[in-house]
């Protein structure tokens, strides 16, 4: 038998009484304590894990972008120094050498960090490939150490250690040469956890200094964490493992790494191989599951559905996050749907389980400010920490205390203040809501169905009700109206930014007649003739569509839903889709609240050629996938829900964002960035396609007049709310409408209709007429849900019901209560 190899700190691990195991031919910690209590404290501080065992490959020469290029499926053109790539590494006939990082040192200077167990082959086949290009490669693996440092508090205990401002290393980048303990280390931020940390690469003979020092300086907030505790973290957010979702006999599309495989780049080895499988519609899928029955799942366990082996697992175990028990698998990709039951073959017996969305545990690669207030800190006083240093230093002082050292010791308060805690601007104005309900006749609402009901910061009726703002005319020139351009351009790049897509307009009438002109503009680009849509799509929508399409010789074809999920019938709507359709539109979350299968939908939209629109409520791109992460073609939505009011049903703000090739079809006009004589930033009208501009006839469209002030609310809501509020924000509505399902679960009368995930809207039975339920809600000052039978004639007697960030558990209690007593 082979001896098992041992990274430099073997001695280390035994010394802290490390269970050792196997691992890719490698003796390595399996675990220090336990491998969930490592895993837990990874999640909620920080472990410390000894990867010395990965490979690093050096590649350099004139020849070193091209061949790499040609070596990995990724598209490594753009790379800049400093920057990382993730990419599989295949074979010809398409399955995966292995998974590795590529790190751009400089010009023409690469490393490649590649998986333990395939050092000696994987440097084998680079050197194999590399004959017909000026390069250079070198395997360092034996000279190299690698420390990786996970979790919230990762940057606050490395920061401790060394001079190099971490908060500079951005996620997938890293810095050469920084002194970590005064020795010269490579610090990058990649993660495998799905928290934040840090790699540490540095010479092997120094890595027993790193890690104790970095024990030491964290003391209870970092431990060592072994190889199982990053198996389980890396599982919970679904990132892949060689020998598990890729393999000799696994290709990267079939283990959801299509993303990484750029079919559209110049030839690479296994290129012709992935294309043909891709266009086959053979290639398996891989999806996340839960178990709802009960056992103990391994890999290679076989996967059926209706007495049929469909695929096989790649990783099970029990998530210590999640507290349940969890897998990935590989199956046929016509079973590939969340939601679609399985059954696990566990020995003799059949374990069911459910297709569940990838990730079980959503990713938090940006650090989470889990840190220790070392000063006061009010968000209303402009002057920062800093701003005070430097303040108290022009004053000989070092602190406020010495500003009032003349007032006699005896005459101080010398202690705090002796008031409550401080409450957000959301609490604030609940209790004052509570004091003004004496006065004002109010109503809780739990309607949604397309407008709804979210907390808006008094910020913004401060700021919008300024005079130089409050207008809806949007002035043309540009000499006299650079405030009202820079707030359009504020409102494009942020519309861009949290839809993942190129550019977005300047804005349009509403959610519905944006999603009138995508469908206008698919039309137009393809010259096909059919629009696809699903009846979750808003009813009032395709109303619209069909009003405006009816001119213009094209079919509007409607598909059906699944009546278990709430969700597009994925079968239906893959017969109606061809080689004459458009476009496929698709809303998410959609009508019921049911969040669709995007990525299925997109790949059956791709695979006949036809352009993908979806509409997406804004709020929930934070934490659900965006139309530029799932390949859109455009997007569209109402911004309604980002700080504009319910004005009894208007006015509201649409917005369209697009990939950049679809710049010349897009309606409206788009503000663009400059600069003036004086080489001083400015702004103006730079793409106007409206019937105002153009002559009429080459007009894309006469309804997308821009709505200026309505923008501009929306810009300045997500201004106020940052990323972190943004995200809290549909959090919360998640969470708060989580919790009303299951009251209404728990009840006698109403019942949950679908089983599909959903966002903030979810549907339920009523036992009495709707209308009369919410005659009833009314007098109780609470406006009732969506009654669905106006619109879905199998629907008479459901309800849809909407649950924002406003709503308390004390309001969703009464309300859950009076429809009980109905």
């Amino acid at each position: 038998m082979e001896e098992l190899k041992r990274t430099c700190l073997f001695d280390v691990h035994e010394k802290l009484n490390a269970k050792m195991f196997e691992f890719a031919g490698w003796e390595m910690p399996l675990e220090y304590t336990s491998a969930v209590k490592e895993h837990e404290h990874v999640r909620k501080s920080a472990g410390l894990f000894d990867v010395s065992h990965m490979g690093e490959v050096e590649v350099k020469g004139e020849d070193a972008k091209a061949f790499i290029q040609y070596l990995i499926t990724n598209d490594v053109s753009n790379l800049k120094a400093d920057e990382i790539l993730y990419s599989p590494m295949c074979y010809e006939n398409g399955t995966t050498v292995d998974d590795l990082l590529v790190y751009m040192r400089g010009d023409n200077d690469y490393l490649l960090i590649i998986n333990a167990g395939n050092i000696d082959k994987d440097y084998k086949w680079i050197v194999e490939n590399s004959k017909e290009f000026k390069v250079e490669t070198n395997n360092i693996s034996d000279k190299v150490a690698q420390l990786a440092l996970q979790g919230p508090l990762a940057e606050d205990i490395l920061s401790k250690l060394t001079k190099q401002d971490l908060s500079e290393i951005e996620f997938y980048k890293f810095k050469q040469n920084v002194k970590v303990c005064g020795e010269p280390c490579i610090v990058s931020r990649t993660g495998y956890t799905g928290e934040d940390g840090f790699e540490i690469y540095c010479d092997k003979n120094v890595a027993q200094k790193l890690w104790d020092a970095i024990l030491e300086e964290g003391k209870e907030k970092v431990v060592p964490a072994g190889l199982g505790a990053r198996d389980t973290l890396r599982s919970e957010v679904n990132l892949p493992l060689y020998g598990h979702e890729i393999s000799e006999e696994i290709p990267p599309i079939e283990a959801g790494l299509s993303i990484f495989v750029k079919l559209d780049k110049d030839n690479f080895i296994g290129k012709d191989s992935l294309k043909a499988l891709k266009e086959s519609g053979k290639a398996r899928k891989l999806v996340a599951f839960e178990l709802t029955g009960k056992g103990m799942i391994r890999g290679g366990y076989e996967v059926e559905v209706d007495d049929e082996v469909v695929g096989f697992v790649t990783t099970g175990l029990k998530s210590p996050t999640l507290d349940k028990f969890i897998g990935m698998a590989i199956i046929s990709a016509d079973k590939a749907r969340v939601g679609q039951e399985i059954g696990i073959r566990v020995r003799k017996k059949l374990v069911p389980a459910v297709i569940v969305k990838r990730p079980f545990y959503k990713k938090q690669y940006k650090k989470e400010e889990v840190k220790v207030e070392e000063y006061k800190q009010y968000p209303y006083i402009p002057a920062t920490h800093e701003d005070e240093q430097k303040m108290l230093k022009a004053c000989n002082v070092e602190s406020i205390d010495d500003l009032f050292s003349d007032i006699p010791d005896d005459l101080k308060l010398n202690r705090d203040l002796n008031l409550e805690e401080s409450k957000s601007e959301l609490e604030v104005s609940q209790i004052i809501t509570e004091m003004a309900d004496k006065n004002i006749d109010d109503l809780t609402c739990f309607l949604g169905a397309g407008a709804y009901d979210h907390y808006i910061p008094s910020l913004i009726k401060s700021i919008t009700s300024r005079s130089e703002f409050y207008t809806a005319y949007t002035p043309y020139q540009a000499e006299i109206s650079q405030g009202t351009l820079q707030s359009i351009f504020e409102f494009q790049s942020m519309i861009a930014e949290i839809t993942k897509m190129d550019i977005a307009n300047a804005s349009m009438y509403d959610g519905a007649t944006a999603a009138v002109e995508a469908c206008i503009m698919a039309v137009g680009k393809t010259r096909r003739g059919k629009v696809v849509v699903p009846k979750t799509v808003h009813p009032e929508t395709r109303k619209i569509l069909k009003t405006y399409l009816q001119f213009k010789d094209v079919e509007i074809v409607e598909v059906d839903y699944d009546k278990e999920y709430g969700t597009t019938d994925l079968n239906k709507l893959k017969e109606v889709v061809g080689d004459d359709t458009a476009c496929v539109l698709v809303q998410n979350p959609n009508f019921f609240g049911m969040i669709e299968d995007v990525d299925e939908i997109g790949s059956i939209a791709r695979d006949n050629k036809a352009m993908y629109v979806m509409s997406v409520n804004p709020i929930t791109l934070s934490i659900l996938k965006s139309p530029g992460e799932v390949g859109a073609d455009i997007a569209v939505g109402d911004a309604q829900p980002l700080g504009n009011a319910l004005n009894f049903g208007g006015p509201y703000v649409g917005f369209l964002a697009i990939k950049a090739g679809l710049i010349r079809k897009m309606p409206g006009r788009v503000v663009g960035q400059t600069v003036d004589a004086d080489g001083k930033r400015c702004y103006a009208l730079t793409l106007q396609t409206r019937e105002q501009h153009v002559r009429r006839e080459k007009a894309t469209s006469n309804i997308c007049s821009n709505q200026g002030l309505n923008a501009l609310i929306a810009s300045i809501y997500l201004a106020t709310m940052g990323k972190k509020g943004y995200q809290e924000v549909a959090m919360q509505n998640m969470q708060k409408s989580h919790y009303a399902y299951k009251k209404f679960d728990d009840s006698k009368k109403f019942e949950p209709v679908f089983k599909g995930k959903f966002f903030n809207e979810f549907v339920v039975k009523s036992p009495v007429p709707v209308d009369e339920l919410n005659e009833k809600l009314l007098e109780n000052k609470i406006l009732g849900g969506y009654d669905l039978g106006k619109d879905y004639e199998e629907l008479k007697g459901c309800v849809l019901m909407c649950v924002t960030e406003k709503r308390t558990a004390k309001e969703i209690d009464n309300l859950v209560n009076l429809m009980e007593g109905m």
